[in-house]
């Protein structure tokens, strides 16, 4: 082989080496974050679902208004309730307002807060707060204050003297804001919306919480 011939082997290798070298700068690579986490690439499958998300949170909040505006309307159709020390008139106005709230709401149905699009979002929300390892403390927190028997209807009262769980702050920030007379509770392993006025479950979302975990 002559060397002319040699140079042109060898030139034609470093050719095809310097190419496949540029080639990788075709290969799309996700940034990270500083803590390692892959950030949100734009045009991506997780951009999209982020975007999808805020559209269903921007729903539970209209559905959470509409609610609250039918507890405004009921409310004033009987004495709004006051601070005052006689705790047999706070009973009494709360279960009138209860009942007012189950007339207005007759034909409510699990779900027409939380619809199922919307409690999938608010549970990859609150996923990170309630599930695996590094949310254990959160998890034993909610259970030592759950009360022992409490059965889940739409309407319905919470149970007289049972336990009301303080929700933990790090779920709490997870979910969207709510207005004054609504809270979220988890109870045992369900989240609960609950009318503070009525003292009645609006809506609710089961097994937020892992059962066994």
């Amino acid at each position: 082989m002559t060397s002319q011939g040699l140079f042109s082997i060898v030139g034609a290798a470093v050719l095809m080496i310097g190419c496949a070298h540029t080639n990788t700068n075709l290969v799309p690579i996700a940034p990270t974050t500083r803590a390692g986490a892959t950030a949100v690439v734009p045009g991506t499958k997780n951009e999209s679902r982020i975007a999808r998300d805020a559209e269903l949170v921007s729903d539970f909040k209209r559905r959470v208004d509409r609610y609250m505006r039918l507890h405004d309307k009921v409310q004033k159709q009987g004495t709004r309730q006051q601070q005052e020390d006689d705790i047999g008139e706070i009973l009494v106005s709360q279960q009138a307002m209860a009942m007012r709230i189950r007339l207005a709401r007759h034909d409510a149905r699990p779900g027409d807060l939380f619809t199922r699009p919307i409690a999938m979002a608010l549970r990859r929300a609150m996923d990170p707060e309630l599930r695996g390892l590094a949310a254990l403390g959160t998890r034993e927190s909610i259970r030592e204050d759950s009360p022992t028997v409490f059965v889940l209807v739409v309407n319905a009262s919470f149970p007289e003297g049972a336990s009301r769980s303080t929700m933990p702050g790090n779920v709490l920030k997870s979910l969207p804001p709510l207005p004054n007379g609504l809270e979220y509770r988890i109870v045992g392993t369900h989240l609960v919306l609950l009318d503070l006025d009525a003292d009645t479950v609006v809506d609710y979302m089961l097994d937020v919480v892992c059962k066994t975990c």
